[in-house]
């Protein structure tokens, strides 16, 4: 969203991302994410369990948790799968799209050298992002088609891609 105003509409830059519609960005993605969690916790919380009480993670998450469930448990694991694919697809896609205006808009520049800068504006945040959604999404992939089977490496890729590229944020930019 930055990255998008700042070229398509640079004289208008101070103006367009106020503290309130940030503020309103930052509390409506809250609230899907709490949308988005709480209803495979509710549906969880509701299956019966009396086997093992040891989830196989790292941090309490969804699918180890209602794998321990007693019963069938396949109306959870479409409800994970929709919401892993909300939370992972929907942001990409925004991201994507804006990145397709942007390249559209820097195209029509006429000074190469704008060019340039405009792109090495962008080309640091690109980076990022592939490097936070291309582990998550390829563990993602690998664990779905149950290609991992050994939790810990599971884990072991989970871990690094949502802490990496926090860690190379400041080095990047």
């Amino acid at each position: 969203y930055d990255r998008l105003i700042a070229i398509c509409w640079p004289l208008r830059y101070s103006t367009i991302p106020t503290n309130l519609r940030m503020l309103l960005i930052i509390a409506g993605i809250w609230s899907l994410v709490v949308l988005l969690e709480i209803f495979p916790v509710i549906f969880a919380a509701r299956l019966p369990y009396c086997s093992s009480r040891e989830v196989q993670s790292c941090c309490c998450e969804h699918s180890p948790v209602y794998k321990l469930a007693r019963t069938d448990t396949s109306f959870n694991r479409q409800l994970g799968t929709a919401k892993t694919l909300t939370a992972l697809l929907g942001p990409l896609t925004f991201i994507i799209f804006t990145y397709a205006i942007v390249v559209v808009a820097v195209t029509r520049i006429a000074s190469i050298s704008q060019r340039w800068k405009a792109f090495h504006t962008c080309l640091t945040h690109l980076l990022l992002v592939l490097l936070y959604y291309m582990p998550v999404m390829l563990a993602y992939v690998l664990g779905n088609l149950r290609l991992i089977q050994n939790f810990d490496l599971y884990t072991a890729v989970l871990t690094v891609s949502v802490t990496i590229p926090p860690m190379l944020n400041p080095i990047i930019y």
